[in-house]
């Protein structure tokens, strides 16, 4: 499987990143909602602190800047993360902010680290894939670090919570085409074991907290994102992971399926952004919350093989010349996997790519963000000329 046949698919590590609303709070209806404006941005009182879970990692890093830089409404950031968050991306730091180490799963950590905040997106979680996911792991990061969060906010007064959850809950085996937060809904079988459940019962505790009453008597609001595969600085999945299946072949990323797919990845600096955008408009429109948004970019949704070629080619290499069947490949791994897993107790094996991430990139999937762009206000900072820009300069030198 190394030579020719070690395939590109997301692959995920501990990250410092339905169709209707769960909320067991005050649900108004749609009508109620009022578009959030600049204007309404720039009347938020300054004096808040926002805590990011997860900061010190890929997604974490880019919310921090942009708290620097363009959250006129928050005066202090503090991050929680197992590793101590250094400014890996050179942006300025007008703000004052405190670092704390410490998992989300230890209940004492996360509670102390709530004190005095105002905002907490939490951002952390587990992602594993491959041929034996990490399902204990992301139980207990993803569902009970969650739920350590939740009753944190509740414990210490915090006004809201904006929650990081993945498109991923809603992809079962087929294609999603312009899927909207009214149309897409929680599949009978998901695409890929152990993650996506985790994160839709930890989106459902998020949501089910929304409008219960704090430690202060206030109530708590909630909110959930539902972030696209994404790309950008220091990405240590996406792209980076096709840039060391091309390494170990000769330069040559292989291709998978007809090429006929399409695919939505989203900028990091983007979908950080909804994040801030998200925390404002919640500031000032309490009925927002419990709601759940799709937030994609303006990135081409294409074949994910041609998303590649210019990052691929930063470094000289290149796409293969041939297609291999899609169903080949995923038929071919499925069952060697059913073998592997019959030979678990004996020994385990970790195949370089799962059958669902063959079949993941092989899918047409691409959702529509007209409900958070108005709601929430949120408008993509960098272009798609901009991103790729800022991408490629990250990936031409990237350590593989």
């Amino acid at each position: 499987m190394r030579n020719g046949l070690t395939f590109w698919t997301r692959r995920g590590k501990y990250h410092s990143h339905l169709s209707r609303s769960l909320s067991k709070g005050r649900k108004l209806p749609a009508n109620n909602f009022a578009m959030t404006t600049t204007k309404d941005f720039n009347q938020s009182a300054a004096g808040e602190v926002v805590m990011v879970t997860g900061g010190a990692g890929f997604l974490g890093q880019h919310i921090i800047g942009h708290l620097q830089e363009k959250a006129s409404h928050v005066s202090e950031i503090r991050v929680l993360d197992i590793r101590p968050y250094s400014n890996k991306l050179g942006h300025r730091e007008s703000k004052p902010l405190t670092s704390t180490l410490g998992d989300i799963c230890d209940q004492q950590t996360v509670q102390q680290a709530c004190q005095g905040v105002t905002t907490v997106i939490h951002v952390a979680g587990l992602v594993s894939y491959g041929t034996f996911p990490d399902i204990n792991g992301m139980q207990r990061i993803n569902v009970q670090g969650t739920r350590n969060i939740v009753e944190s906010c509740l414990n210490t007064g915090v006004e809201r919570l904006i929650f990081c959850s993945t498109v991923d809950v809603v992809v079962g085996f087929d294609d999603i085409r312009e899927g909207m937060e009214t149309t897409t809904c929680v599949p009978k079988q998901f695409l890929f074991p152990g993650y996506p459940a985790t994160k839709y019962e930890a989106e459902c505790l998020v949501l089910n907290a929304n409008g219960q009453k704090s430690v202060n008597g206030n109530p708590l609001w909630t909110m959930s994102l539902r972030a696209n595969v994404m790309y950008g600085e220091e990405d240590p999945f996406y792209v980076t992971s096709g840039l060391r299946s091309a390494a170990s072949n000769r330069g040559r990323l292989v291709q998978v399926g007809n090429g006929q797919s399409k695919f939505q990845q989203v900028y990091v600096g983007n979908t950080a952004w909804a994040f801030v955008c998200a925390d404002r408009a919640l500031r000032l429109n309490y009925n927002l919350g419990g709601e759940i948004f799709y937030i994609p970019d303006y990135t081409p949704v294409q074949n994910s093989f041609l998303f590649m070629q210019p990052y691929l080619e930063s470094r000289n290499y290149g796409l293969s010349q041939y297609r291999l069947p899609c169903g080949l490949v995923y038929y071919s791994l499925y069952l060697m996997e059913l073998v592997l897993h019959l030979l678990a107790p004996l020994i385990r094996i970790n195949l370089p790519t799962a059958s669902c991430s063959v079949r993941y990139i092989n899918m047409d999937l691409y959702f529509n963000g007209s409900k958070g762009r108005r709601l929430l206000g949120y408008q993509p900072l960098y272009s798609p000329q901009e991103a790729e820009k800022r991408s490629l300069e990250y990936y031409k030198h990237v350590k593989l």
